[in-house]
């Protein structure tokens, strides 16, 4: 994810600290006119690429066809631009009405004010239909008992591989349940056979333990999580001290690409530069993930030792109005029909996820492979699936990001283990206090 662009954290923290959160609920945001005819304009942010925005504005054309008096102008953004620019906006008083959300930033925007409270406009009569989100994901976008946010897909952790070069290593692939410990021995089969054919090598696996994704999964597994309904952490040192121990020992022998492999890989991954041949991402990349490598990309199955999955149903974005939108009704309206109306799923796909709603479920082109893939898998682990938990507290997400900073660390081996645990805890207690 490295940029030279500011991250997440340096955006937004900078943009709470200054104060927004209490700015913009002191202060009616600049006034904004009625058009002729009684029409309004809702300006709609995301973040994304051109790809996506061509289907958006796909969905805004029928909304508008329907609504000729709410216009919808959109823009978007790369993922680490977003921030930045949204940012901006809102710190000059002029927010966009709605906008795409992040999971691990939804209980910060929310709790500083910055997301309207779609709670009165969500109901039997109103503009929004909540009834309709699929159970595991029922919760998602709500912050200490507010809805400020709709899901707008969903999606859950897979792992995805290479099946090919699982298969020219000799490898039996994770196709079914297996242990940590039994899935690195397959893994370092597969690093094995690249360091015999390949220049510069290609791992079995990209390292989970320099992804929050990783350390999400296992201490779940464990009957943990990574964040109480108060924000704190759900894990304590010695919970952390067990996962690093394991996953630095599976990349000393080699069953795990170390640091230098994702730094080398950027602005891609290990898994699209053929430097691993394996990783765990949202099922719902991996279209686009195979698209990058060349080659098409499996959805196996996610090791675990406690017969528990550790996967959820993750709300792959949110949609959210501002707090200070001069037009909360249309703005609700708009976000109903993205996340309710059925041709918004068929033109979409699974470019932001599988849909989020009873109302879209299975309305998706399965004429595309890439859509059936995900479909199939999202089936095939729908049992195994718990609730969506928590969000991230109030500057949690930045947990992440410094996450990655201490596994680099820990594999370049500049730090022992329980530095890196002591390093992570005493920035948590800085970040969380």
């Amino acid at each position: 994810m490295g940029s030279a662009a500011p991250s997440r954290r340096t955006t937004l923290s900078a943009l709470l600290a200054s104060g927004l959160g209490a700015a913009l609920t002191g202060c009616g945001g600049p006034a904004r006119s009625v058009g002729a005819g009684g029409a309004v304009t809702l300006r709609y942010f995301f973040w994304g690429d051109s790809g996506r925005a061509e289907l958006i504005n796909k969905c805004i054309a029928v909304f508008e066809r329907e609504h000729p008096k709410i216009k919808v102008k959109s823009s978007f953004a790369a993922f680490d631009a977003f921030w930045p620019k949204l940012s901006t906006a809102a710190a000059g008083g002029n927010p966009p009405d709605v906008m795409h959300v992040d999971y691990a930033w939804i209980r910060t925007l929310g709790e500083h004010g910055v997301l309207a409270d779609l709670g009165p406009h969500t109901g039997s009569g109103k503009e929004i239909d909540a009834s309709t989100v699929i159970p595991s994901l029922r919760t998602a976008g709500e912050v200490d008992g507010r809805r400020v946010a709709l899901p707008l897909g969903a999606n859950c952790v897979s792992l995805m591989y290479d099946a090919k070069a699982w298969s020219e290593a000799g490898a039996r692939e994770p196709t079914g349940p297996m242990s940590w410990d039994a899935f690195m021995e397959q893994s370092l089969k597969v690093t094995q056979y690249g360091r015999r054919h390949g220049s510069p090598v290609q791992y079995g696996m990209d390292n989970p333990g320099q992804n929050y994704m990783g350390l999400e999964v296992w201490m779940r597994q464990q009957g943990l999580q990574m964040w109480t309904d108060k924000g704190a952490l759900g894990f304590d040192r010695d919970d952390m001290r067990r996962y690093l121990t394991l996953v630095d020992g599976w990349r000393k022998e080699g069953a795990l690409a170390g640091p230098a492999a994702v730094l080398e890989s950027l602005p891609g991954f290990p898994i699209t530069t053929r430097r691993a041949a394996s990783y765990l991402e949202w099922d719902n990349q991996v279209g686009g993930r195979s698209d990058m490598r060349g080659s098409t990309l499996s959805l196996g199955t996610v090791p675990s030792d406690t017969g528990r999955s550790g996967i959820y149903a993750k709300p792959g974005m949110l949609i959210a109005a501002a707090a200070q939108s001069p037009y909360p009704s249309e703005s609700a309206r708009f976000i109903d029909f993205m996340v309710n109306d059925r041709r918004v799923a068929k033109i979409l796909g699974t470019n932001i996820g599988m849909p989020p709603t009873t109302s879209q479920q299975g309305a998706a082109d399965t004429s595309d492979p890439k859509v059936r893939q995900v479909q199939a898998y999202e089936k095939r682990v729908a049992k195994t699936l718990a609730p969506t938990p928590p969000p991230p507290a109030d500057g949690g997400a930045s947990l992440n990001v410094y996450l990655q900073r201490v596994a680099e660390k820990l594999f370049y081996g500049t730090v022992s283990v329980d530095q890196a645990v002591d390093l992570y805890f005493d920035q948590s207690e800085v970040v969380l206090a």
